[in-house]
């Protein structure tokens, strides 16, 4: 063998060993589905040329060694970034945020490289567009009739379920500064204050990258669900709850249009 073509099978190897499959680990049959949607938050739609929507088995299979990521890319989160999520029937398994201004795709908590060249190519053979809604329910056992009556309808894709655990939730808005650095250095100063009030089990707290959080860089917002009882006493200096709202849980419906 020519030491040039051996370098050539040897340079390939390489390039092929740095990219990683994003349904390396997915089990495809004719219940799966992949979906490129801009998220439901972007009034402005900005990445919805590149929606895409594939349920064939055979053409998934073929994206196996196409959809990957490569390299670690800029760390940095498009206040409008773009969606590929994967689906077995009308459940979400898997579900990544691609950011096309920097070619990168999140994968738990880090950014790597991705060509959005694919995401170009699956739109233009699989367009796809999709409405969405959300419902109020009482309960679980009214929320569970309706979902089983809507998965009749061929174009109803996925939810996302109501929350029936907490009485409420609200936020406290933290400065950003040498104290406060991140949500998770706010999350270990934050869980010994509320685990005085209440027991690990009744209460969440989570940073959410909404529209206030995107566009308000120098501070970070928590929410905590749980019960009004934990608004009322939880004390921190210099700052106050706020947004307290009764728990009405509302589930968001998504819907494929044709």
């Amino acid at each position: 063998m020519k030491l040039s073509t051996l370098f050539i099978l040897l340079y390939s190897c390489f390039i092929f060993a740095q990219s990683k499959s994003l349904l390396d680990k997915i089990v495809i049959d004719g219940s799966t589905k992949i979906i490129g949607m801009y998220p439901q938050y972007d009034k402005s739609a900005t990445y919805k040329t590149f929606n895409f929507y594939i349920d064939d088995a055979n053409v998934i299979k073929s994206l196996v060694n196409k959809l990957v990521y490569t390299d670690e890319g800029k760390n940095i989160i498009e206040r409008n970034d773009f969606e590929i999520k994967i689906l077995q029937g009308n459940n979400i398994i898997q579900h990544w945020a691609i950011s096309p201004a920097y070619s990168t795709i999140r994968i738990d908590g880090v950014s790597y490289k991705f060509d959005i060249k694919l995401l170009e190519e699956l739109s233009k053979k699989y367009p796809f567009d999709y409405k969405f809604y959300e419902k109020e329910f009482s309960n679980s056992n009214e929320y569970n009739t309706y979902l089983t009556e809507l998965k009749k309808d061929e174009n109803f894709l996925f939810d996302y379920e109501p929350d029936f655990e907490f009485e409420g939730k609200f936020q406290i808005e933290f400065p950003k500064n040498s104290q406060f650095t991140s949500p998770k250095a706010i999350s270990v100063f934050l869980e010994p204050k509320i685990l005085a009030i209440v027991n690990k089990d009744q209460y969440n707290l989570t940073y959410i990258v909404d529209e206030y959080n995107r566009n308000n860089r120098n501070q970070f917002t928590m929410t905590i669900e749980g019960s009004k009882d934990i608004y009322e006493k939880l004390q921190i200096d210099n700052l106050s709850q706020k947004n307290w709202k009764n728990n009405r849980p509302a589930a968001m419906f998504f819907i494929r249009i044709k």
